[in-house]
């Protein structure tokens, strides 16, 4: 009898055994697996550019500058005498002082572009030593030219009278400028200052 009992209690206690087994299978925690992902990086804008491989070289000829045509004569930076024809003097040099030096006297003729308009012609004049440049005369008041009916020239004839203290300047340039203008003193025209080519010299007697 009481190895009967013995029997049933050991059966009873492998049964118990089994259902913790299976409850321990059931509570226990799994094991992640890792999973791979790869990210994938999106720039702004990216969709309106296509990578190249191809390389862009720099130009390595780069273009030759040239100085435009006539920038090295003389008057290139000078303006020119827009609404003058021509301009002419009957000498180069004026003389003062006693003496056989001649001439005594310098004309100026200009011939101007409107003739219609123009009523008037302005002579300017003024003197600059050659030897001290920073030596000169203030520019006179502006002579007005006598204008010749036949041909429509302007004239003016420059005398040691129609200078200011001429009687200081031993050589020097006679600078000057004309300015046209018309009935009621509007300046139609100018011209630049010439100031290299009238010269006015002292005669001196020969020893």
């Amino acid at each position: 009898m009481k190895r009967k009992f013995l029997v049933i209690l050991v059966s009873i206690f492998l049964s118990g055994c089994a259902s913790l087994a299976d409850l321990a299978e059931l509570i226990r925690t799994p094991t992640p697996v890792p999973v791979a992902v790869t990210p994938t990086v999106t720039q702004i804008g990216a969709e309106f550019f296509t990578p190249t491989g191809t390389v862009t070289d720099f130009p390595t000829v780069y273009p030759t500058f040239v100085l435009p045509p006539g920038v090295l004569s003389g008057t290139y930076f000078t303006p020119s005498a827009t609404g003058f024809l021509t301009i002419l003097l009957s000498s180069g040099t004026l003389y003062w002082n006693a003496g056989p030096c001649l001439p005594r006297e310098v004309k100026v003729t200009a011939f101007v572009e409107d003739t219609v308009n123009t009523d008037k012609v302005l002579l300017f004049t003024r003197l600059r030593e050659k030897s001290n440049t920073l030596e000169m005369t203030d520019w006179n008041a502006g002579a007005i030219m006598v204008r010749d009916e036949e041909n429509g020239s302007f004239n003016y004839t420059l005398h040691t009278w129609n200078l200011d203290q001429y009687y200081y300047f031993r050589d020097a340039y006679l600078e000057y400028q004309l300015v046209s203008v018309d009935e009621d003193l509007n300046v139609l025209a100018r011209t630049p200052v010439y100031d290299r080519n009238l010269s006015l010299v002292m005669c001196r007697m020969l020893q």
